[in-house]
């Protein structure tokens, strides 16, 4: 849980957007993630936004913190970080620890295995700014199985008790979450603190937005 003064992270925080990918032992898989990533960086610095791709590496035991410092080496220049942490915390932990890590005020969550789409985060960045949202999601492609399917295809309201309808994977204004102190990373949230996450937006007023493009790309492996 996050605990930060709100002024301080108003003044603090720089227009642009983080990338945020957090890691536990998907080595073989960090390739594709992060190369979409730098291309999400390359698209959106064509509409003249800066970014950034933050790896938080949450104490990986697999040649992952090895291959994530050779891919900064290469792709420093980038726009590539990486920020190891010696013993896994679990994934809200990972992800707050990259809302306090990012260098600017709005952050995209990608798992490890997927993929975004580049040439839409754009959009997804437009929309946040225009509707002072505190969240905005799209759809996701799903590729696995016998047939593709998308996930999160509609807005939130009729869905968000019946299950976690929101994926992680969407463009946060990392201020207000982090005035709402983050992700819970209590072993009871195990596998559902995105969804504790989008109740307690909800709960707090706070605007989440559906819009009808393809946010990003969701392996079931």
């Amino acid at each position: 849980m996050i605990d930060r003064n709100k002024n301080w992270l108003i003044e603090s925080a720089r227009e642009g957007v983080t990338i945020a990918i957090p890691n536990w032992n998907h080595e073989f898989l960090l390739p594709r993630s992060i190369s979409s990533a730098i291309d999400c960086l390359k698209s959106l610095n064509h509409h003249g936004v800066p970014g950034e791709v933050l790896v938080v590496d949450d104490g990986s035991r697999d040649g992952s913190l090895t291959l994530l410092r050779q891919l900064e080496a290469l792709h420093y220049d980038d726009g590539l970080r990486v920020c190891a942490v010696a013993k896994n915390g679990g994934l809200g932990a990972a992800r707050n620890h990259a809302l306090q890590q990012a260098r600017f005020r709005y952050i995209a969550f990608l798992d490890a295995d997927n993929e975004l789409v580049a040439e839409n985060l754009f959009q997804f960045y437009r929309s946040i700014k225009q509707t002072e949202s505190v969240a905005v999601f799209g759809n996701l492609i799903c590729l696995g199985g016998k047939q593709m399917r998308l996930l999160s295809n509609q807005s939130f309201q009729l869905c968000i008790f019946n299950g976690n309808y929101i994926d992680a994977c969407a463009l946060f204004d990392r201020v207000q979450i982090m005035d709402s102190r983050g992700y819970q990373t209590e072993q009871l949230l195990h596998g559902h603190d995105d969804w504790e996450l989008y109740l307690h937006l909800a709960a707090l007023g706070r605007r989440i937005v559906f819009v009808p493009m393809a946010f990003g790309i969701y392996y079931d492996l």
